[in-house]
């Protein structure tokens, strides 16, 4: 059997599929041929040798919570997102999920301009605000009547397929005033057109004000954990500010609902200690994503973020899982993606796992240290190898080191 491309790995890690060990892949017409030991590579076009200390074969990393609109928000005016090649293939990311830049205002500039220039597969998530991110105010909305549901029903239906879910973010007086309304509304609108909801937990800007009722937060996000559905996104998991997810057992109850809980760093929703009491709760996030927008570009990666996570606790293959397995599971495509499996698009990131003494810092600016970095070296989307860019710091992809 010929193949276009084999990857000679020293390690394969799928955590989903049970998989952990040397393994070659082989790739033709942009699909998993075959995986196995010492695969003939005669023929192949191209052999990228994967056996180095510390480097890991694994399924194409999955970021679903992330803003590539760019393009579709005027700079200067409105919250830009990145490139989503930036930070998908070039980051060592194959599928990118953007988490509600867009409204149904400028929709349309996903299926006509963002998806078809991206060699990173993009799924748009919705905004319920119809003019989303593309405003100079931070809110997306101001009360119910930024919510038109008659519109999005137009938008969504003259343009099939590509809304892929509906995006809340609990913030702004909104949320004190009619928060269980708005709640109720996005459910009803996500439900009406058969997608998952996700929804923004934390207000870093009341939080920064000191002028919100933490209470008032608090029983909205209640509320809210109690009535997602199975497949519906919590994201902000473990967000330190108000409205932030407290009650351990609205967490298990939701999650035993088939809610899924991502973590989502971003810049403003990360606390370390949260993290680190969940994980002692035993409510580790199932998927981990990143919320970079223009930003944050230089701030993280998803890499990153993964490894923040090991930082708090988790090995490597949990973190693999949640930006892999968990995360296909999560968008309802586990039999298409985050599997390195025959017969599937050829998906796959290559990363090198470093030892060291890394120093991390979470949204309150509270350094934490950790043990491991990570670093993508190739990315495959679809069978087309991709290489990294030179990385979100000035010195590259790894975090900074504690001093010697």
């Amino acid at each position: 059997m010929a193949f276009d491309v084999v990857i000679r790995a020293g390690r394969v890690l799928d955590p989903g599929q049970g998989i952990d060990g040397p393994l070659d892949i082989g790739i033709r017409d942009g699909r998993i041929a075959a995986l196995g030991e010492r695969l003939d590579h005669a023929g192949a076009s191209r052999v990228i040798d994967a056996v180095a200390p510390g480097r890991v074969v694994v399924p194409g990393l999955i970021d679903v919570h992330a803003h590539v609109a760019r393009g579709a928000i005027t700079p200067g005016v409105g919250m830009e997102g990145c490139d989503p090649d930036e930070i998908g293939v070039r980051s060592g990311v194959t599928t990118v999920v953007d988490a509600g830049s867009v409204g149904v205002a400028n929709l349309a500039a996903f299926p006509a301009y963002i998806q078809p220039n991206a060699r990173t597969r993009v799924l748009c998530y919705l905004n319920l605000g119809s003019h989303a991110h593309s405003m100079p105010s931070l809110l997306d909305v101001h009360d119910l009547s930024d919510v038109d549901a008659g519109a999005i029903a137009k938008g969504v239906a003259a343009n099939p397929g590509v809304v892929e879910g509906i995006k809340l973010r609990l913030v702004g007086p909104v949320v004190e005033s009619h928060g269980e309304d708005l709640v109720t509304l996005a459910r009803k609108v996500a439900r009406q057109h058969g997608v998952p909801l996700m929804v923004h937990i934390g207000d870093r800007g009341a939080t920064r004000r000191g002028d919100a009722d933490p209470r008032r937060f608090a029983e909205v996000t209640a509320f809210l954990l109690s009535n997602l559905d199975a497949g519906d996104i919590l994201t902000h998991l473990c967000t330190p500010n108000v409205g932030g997810a407290s009650d351990d057992d609205l967490l298990r109850a939701a999650r035993a609902r088939g809610v899924v809980l991502d973590a989502a760093l971003g810049r403003g929703n990360f606390g370390f200690a949260t993290a680190r009491r969940q994980r002692e709760a035993g409510l580790p996030p199932d998927t981990i994503s990143t919320d970079l927008t223009a930003l944050g570009r230089d701030f993280h990666s998803l890499v990153e973020c993964m490894a923040k996570f090991m930082a708090v606790g988790y090995t490597l293959p949990e973190v693999v899982r949640m930006t892999t397995s968990a995360a296909a599971a999560a968008l309802g495509l586990a039999d298409h993606i985050g599997a390195i499996a025959p017969g599937r698009e050829a998906d796959i990131t290559i990363l090198d796992v470093v030892a060291g003494d890394f120093r991390f810092e979470d949204t309150d600016g509270v350094e934490f240290t950790g043990g491991w970095g990570i670093a993508p070296v190739h990315a495959v989307r679809a069978g087309e190898l991709f290489a990294p860019h030179w990385g979100p710091h000035p010195w590259g992809w790894l975090p900074s080191r504690e001093p010697a």
